[in-house]
């Protein structure tokens, strides 16, 4: 507040970390907003003549209208594509997310948005900057921010999944402490290929860290209806079951946990990161041939029992005879505007934010592009929405390490060859740790943390689908063509396509409606 008063917006330039506020300014007659750079907390508001809330949630905004908008169609198009609904749009029409970055000044009954940070802007600032002294000031970057979200009056922890982004922020809690470090790992009953506690163990018995296992079955016939209250709107990673569970759990050990959010995205570590990369150097054989040999993809089978790599394979070669910001899309969608025809029964025409942001850019370079569309997109949409409201909903705080603003400039400004190079993936930090953890860590595949939904939906929520996904309930509901839905469930029992996350997305769709008495 003292240095708003001092200094009025050009305080935004010296905060670090996550925030979401708003200052009454009396000397300007004006109320000061603003959220943090990557969008970890929320900010929503509603502007209609001259009436402006805001708050934290949606919920919050209804309750103090007192009746409910109405529903922004193109929102239910973008939630099926994209599994949520991007800044700045929500459910609800006049409803808005203040986009990350971004503040917002209300002043004399009109808004003004403005954006105080940006990405882009560091780009390739350190272009030619050598590996030994990248390796060196990153080190000393994660080095202190690490330290900052160490700092706590309550008791203090880590999420330990044995991935490497984990594995890293260990590493540095364990530099920077005097005493032992707690740490977190989820792993789940009957679904041992998302299961990696035993890497965790050996991280934890390598740094000698107070570790505590939470092993889960969730009952997501009781977690449904709190993960759609939660979240105010569709939301459909479910992901967010899981994290809701690990930090009721660990509350009962700790406050605060650090977390590795953020490092697939700033060091290059997801698959299609790999995808675009390697379609780069294939850039010589003519696309047609690319179209061509797509045709044959619906021959390759999908595993719906959680195994991702021949769902990658026929993503990557279908997207091969498109445009990188349209096989960019394809990786990180669901609903193509396609099926979305033949889902719907009125199409709702939308925004296809990603790519738009993607063309926005002003690079050439396909790694670079994904990561700066990851962060501004994928990452406070999807994987911090959900991050903040479940850990939140058990009154636990979540910080990542990994996203200082800081670290994010830093990478930005390098080559983005360090990205992925010699074939590795996240070769900076792979080779920041090597040395320092097993090597079992550092060359480990990914795993990543996902709920084994595709085994989920043929046993023990196979009767969701007869109580979202029912002929009766479909028709009832008057969106959907229920033919297309048959065949989505049908695919999906028969193992011809992965389908889970399509499935769990309508009955998040139809359990939102129902709890809005729609």
């Amino acid at each position: 507040m003292y240095h708003y008063i001092e200094n009025g917006e050009r305080a935004l330039y010296d905060l670090r970390g996550m925030f979401a506020f708003a200052i009454y300014d009396k000397q300007e007659d004006r109320l000061f907003c603003a959220r943090d750079r990557l969008g970890i907390k929320p900010f929503v508001y509603y502007k209609e003549a001259d009436k402006f809330i805001f708050a934290s949630e949606i919920k919050m905004v209804l309750e103090a209208l007192q009746s409910k908008p109405a529903i922004n169609t193109a929102a239910i198009s973008q939630y099926l594509h994209y599994l949520y609904i991007p800044y700045p749009n929500t459910i609800y029409d006049n409803i808005f997310k203040l986009p990350p970055a971004h503040l917002l000044l209300y002043e004399k009954g009109e808004i003004s948005i403005k954006k105080y940070w940006d990405i882009e802007d560091y780009v390739g600032d350190n272009a030619e900057m050598s590996e030994n002294d990248i390796l060196y000031n990153l080190d000393n970057l994660l080095d202190e921010s690490v330290k900052l979200r160490m700092i706590a009056d309550v008791e203090l922890g880590s999420f330990l999944s044995g991935g490497i982004d984990s594995s890293l922020i260990l590493y540095y809690m364990h530099k920077n402490s005097n005493k032992k470090i707690n740490t977190f790992t989820l792993g789940f009953n009957g679904a041992s290929m998302y299961d990696e506690t035993d890497d965790a163990k050996i991280m934890a018995e390598f740094f000698n860290t107070h570790h505590t296992e939470i092993i889960i079955n969730p009952n997501a016939a009781d977690l449904l209806p709190k993960m759609v209250d939660q979240f105010d709107e569709p939301f459909g990673n479910p992901t967010a079951l899981l994290i809701y569970e690990l930090t009721k759990e660990t509350k009962k050990y700790a406050t605060v946990a650090l977390a590795g959010d953020g490092g697939d995205e700033i060091f290059g570590g997801y698959p299609r990161y790999q995808a675009i990369h390697l379609a780069k150097k294939l850039n010589f054989v003519p696309k047609p041939l690319f179209a061509l040999a797509s045709k044959f993809t619906d021959f390759i089978p999908e595993n719906s029992s959680g195994n991702h790599n021949l769902r990658r394979l026929k993503t990557f070669i279908t997207s091969l005879s498109k445009p990188e910001e349209k096989m960019y899309e394809d990786w990180i969608s669901y609903f193509s505007d396609e099926e979305l025809k033949k889902l719907l029964k009125s199409y709702y025409p939308y925004k296809h934010v990603v790519s738009e942001t993607w063309n926005r850019l002003q690079h050439d370079d396909g790694i670079l592009k994904s990561s700066i569309v990851d962060l501004k997109t994928f990452l406070p949409n999807n994987l911090l929405c959900y991050g903040d409201i479940m850990s939140m909903a058990n009154s636990f705080e979540v910080r990542f390490p990994l996203i200082d603003h800081k670290v994010i400039e830093f990478m930005t400004s390098i080559d983005t060859k360090y990205r992925i190079k010699d074939g590795k993936t996240k070769y900076l930090i792979k080779k920041l740790l090597t040395g320092k953890v097993p090597e079992r860590i550092i060359n480990k595949p990914k795993i990543g943390l996902n709920p084994p939904m595709g085994i989920w939906l043929k046993k023990d929520l196979k009767e969701f689908i007869g109580n979202y996904l029912s002929k009766e309930s479909v028709e009832q509901r008057g969106l959907f063509n229920y033919s297309f839905i048959q065949q989505l469930i049908y695919e999906h029992e028969t193992n011809k396509r992965d389908r889970s996350l399509f499935i769990w997305s309508l009955i998040v769709l139809e359990e939102w409606f129902r709890q809005n008495d729609m």
